[in-house]
């Protein structure tokens, strides 16, 4: 659940109704923000129907639809008051291509039904379909594990469960009497006796393991008929600690663990490993907060055992919240995994969303937006290669339209410029204005000596809006900042638009990253664009991620390099643009 109070604002955040169009940015004031306006709603990737959405509770098959039940997390009260009086709950679509999405509906609701210890706000949990030991469930039934904020105690973080009679589509039968299953104030759960959310439920060897985030742990419990849970280690704490989940990484303490999520994979040769995916944030390194993920196994006990250190999987400043597929067996195998992030950042919403490019207009209230689906396989060396669901052979339901340009650069291209993103002298390769903001661009950059030299630049506006890359194919390093006027307060320039600019470290120069994909002659990149996010992904399976806001459904897309010997080549750039019907 990534709405931990202290780590997360509950600042205003909201938007107004209308599309503003390039040639005029700017909503009119005087429209009044609804739950259900369009200004941030993209058109290829999932978007919240009404009010607020963030984590991804689970991606989960569904076998007799066959399809995928999406859970998200949703309040009511929109974008201006998140955490409000309606409280929070599940929301609930399926999906077959990770494109297209049913309608949306409610899939736990907000409040509990009448108990002294009931809940008032649903959170991060997860499902799994009930193998026949859980007391007052059908076999075969989905159940939902979720945590949530207790409602006659001044709102501590508790553990619910409810099952579904409708094959997953709500989970209307609440167990143990709408007392929680697992209480923050027990002995032997929270350690500090507040934190105690986002439970991952999975089975091992018929019995039933349960993975929370309780601040700066994760507390691991076993049950063998769903509704009692005991400690997994009966002679130890029974926590997975940092310097297990976040091996490698400096942890601080003033950021909480937040949805882990725990799946058997199998790599090329044969081989199985545990990983644990899970959100957190290392701020030593200038990261924002993100989805991390670590390789291991589990011990006798069921407690996660580190073989490598943790990391991002997607190493954008906007992927959050996420959440796989797979099997909520731990025995069982799984080839790859779907995955889906929360396109959005605590550091920035926090602080309010406008309307507009001038950060005046009122703010928004339909706001939550979600990642192309990514495709994850565990390599031999335990690292995940993620491919991004925009891509031809990905569901072969889909449909394309396809257009490719070749974009032959010669010497009259060369242009001084003014030094401050680049080295000196640069060479255009494409500039196109006006194009429609839902685009994938598949990049190939071919160099006459087959070592490219120099960096490759994209810039992508929308009005005054902008996120620009830069990366450096001999040393594998990329830069991404942007800036979102809508971030502004009252058109000062402060509020959090120079988050993007400036970077957590504050260096003026965004977020700096190590691709680990360089050394090569023809440099292969792929861009996701909507209006809402821009996507970027290596071949080598790495991946950035960053949010954008403006209101407008079109965008400038330019390309240029740095490289003194591309326009010897008459095929420099190739651009095939794939646009989803």
């Amino acid at each position: 659940m990534t709405t931990h109070l202290p780590l997360k604002s509950t600042a205003i955040l909201a938007l107004m109704a209308g599309i503003a169009m390039m040639t005029a940015t700017q909503v009119n004031a005087d429209t009044p923000s609804t739950l259900t306006s369009t200004e941030h709603v993209q058109k290829d990737h999932l978007n919240v129907e009404q009010g607020w959405g963030n984590d991804v509770q689970n991606i989960v098959w569904n076998e007799t639809g066959q399809y995928y039940d999406i859970y998200f997390l949703h309040s009511a009260d929109g974008g201006d008051n998140p955490f409000g009086a309606q409280g929070q709950d599940w929301y609930h679509t399926t999906t077959k291509d990770f494109v297209h999405y049913t309608k949306q509906n409610f899939a736990i609701s907000a409040f509990g039904p009448n108990s002294q210890y009931t809940w008032k706000s649903a959170w991060t949990g997860s499902v799994v379909t009930n193998q026949g030991n859980i007391a007052g469930v059908p076999k075969g039934a989905k159940v939902a594990y979720f945590s949530g904020l207790e409602k006659n105690d001044g709102g501590s973080q508790n553990i619910w469960a409810a099952w579904s009679s409708d094959n997953g589509k709500t989970f209307s039968h609440v167990l143990n009497n709408a007392n929680p299953i697992l209480d923050h104030s027990w002995d032997y759960t929270s350690a500090n006796h507040a934190d105690l959310r986002d439970s991952s439920v999975f089975y091992k060897n018929g019995e039933m393991y349960m993975y929370t985030s309780e601040g700066q742990e994760i507390g691991v419990y076993t049950s063998k008929d769903g509704l009692k849970w005991e400690k997994a280690d009966k002679d130890g704490e029974s926590k997975v600690k940092p310097a297990t989940f976040f091996a490698g990484h400096s942890w601080t303490g003033n950021e909480p663990i937040e949805c882990p999520a725990l799946r058997t994979m199998k790599m090329a040769n044969g081989q199985t490993k545990q990983v644990l995916f899970f959100g957190a944030k290392d701020a030593s390194q200038g990261e924002t907060t993100g989805t991390y993920y670590v390789v291991g196994h589990l011990d006798k006990n069921g407690l996660f055992v580190n073989e490598t250190n943790a990391k991002r999987v997607d190493q954008g400043s906007d992927f959050y919240g996420a959440n796989v597929s797979g099997s909520d067996d731990i025995n069982q195998v799984n080839s790859s995994l779907n995955a889906l992030g929360w396109v959005g950042n605590w550091n920035t919403t926090g602080s309010g969303i406008h309307s507009d490019q001038n950060g005046e207009s009122t703010l928004a209230k339909r706001l939550g937006v979600y990642s192309s689906v990514r495709k994850l396989v565990l390599n031999n060396d335990l690292t995940l290669n993620q491919t991004t669901g925009f891509g031809e052979d990905f569901f072969k339901s889909r449909t394309f339209y396809k257009a490719t340009t070749t974009s032959p650069v010669n010497a009259n291209n060369k242009q001084a410029t003014n030094g401050q993103d680049t080295n000196g002298t640069i060479y255009n390769l494409y500039d196109k204005a006006n194009e429609d903001a839902n685009q994938v661009y598949n990049l190939t950059f071919n160099q006459k000596a087959k070592q490219y030299k120099g960096r490759i630049y994209i810039d992508i506006w929308q009005g005054k809006d902008y996120i620009k890359f830069n990366y450096d194919p001999t040393t594998g390093y990329y830069n991404v900042k942007g800036y979102s006027s809508e971030l502004d307060n009252n058109n000062s320039g402060q509020g959090t638009s120079s988050y993007y600019k400036n970077g957590l470290l504050g260096n003026g120069n965004g977020y700096m990253n190590q691709s680990g994909y360089l050394n090569t002659g023809a440099v292969n990149l792929k861009v996701v664009t909507d209006k809402s996010s821009v996507e970027i992904f290596f071949p080598n399976g790495q991946s950035y991620t960053v949010a954008r806001y403006a209101t407008s459904d079109k965008q400038d897309f330019k390309i240029y390099t740095e490289d003194p010997d591309i326009n010897q080549d008459a095929n420099t750039v190739n651009i095939s643009k794939t646009v989803v019907k």
